[in-house]
């Protein structure tokens, strides 16, 4: 994930004097600055439904809509899920856990199973 870094500070080209060679915008300067952008766009997650893959840090975490998660999961902290919650795997919830709604399915808790 790339943060976008300005390249180019058009404004300080407008402070100099008319007729200065540094005053003009070269088409490099533009795809240098619209590059960047492109790739920062394309490095992060999208609003809705984002597919995300390794380590997602939150420091908070409140679910209310669909979480679907496959493989390890674990969620430590104060964390609440309500909606449609999928925990494909091996899971560890630590700390304060609020599950809202149905549990359903085979789960275990400190070795009972349920």
């Amino acid at each position: 994930m790339a943060d976008y870094s300005k390249t180019t500070n058009f404004g300080a080209k407008d402070t100099l004097p008319s007729g200065n060679s540094g005053k003009i915008i070269s088409g490099v300067e533009f795809d240098t600055e619209f590059n960047a952008l492109q790739t920062a766009i394309a490095t992060k997650a999208d609003l809705i439904s984002p597919a995300l893959t390794g380590s997602a840090t939150a420091q908070t975490l409140g679910v209310s809509v669909a979480l679907n998660s496959t493989g390890t999961t674990t969620l430590s902290g104060a964390t609440t899920l309500s909606g449609a919650t999928t925990l494909t795997g091996a899971t560890t919830l630590s700390g304060t856990t609020t599950l809202a709604g149905t549990l359903a399915g085979t789960f275990t808790i400190d070795g009972g199973t349920f």
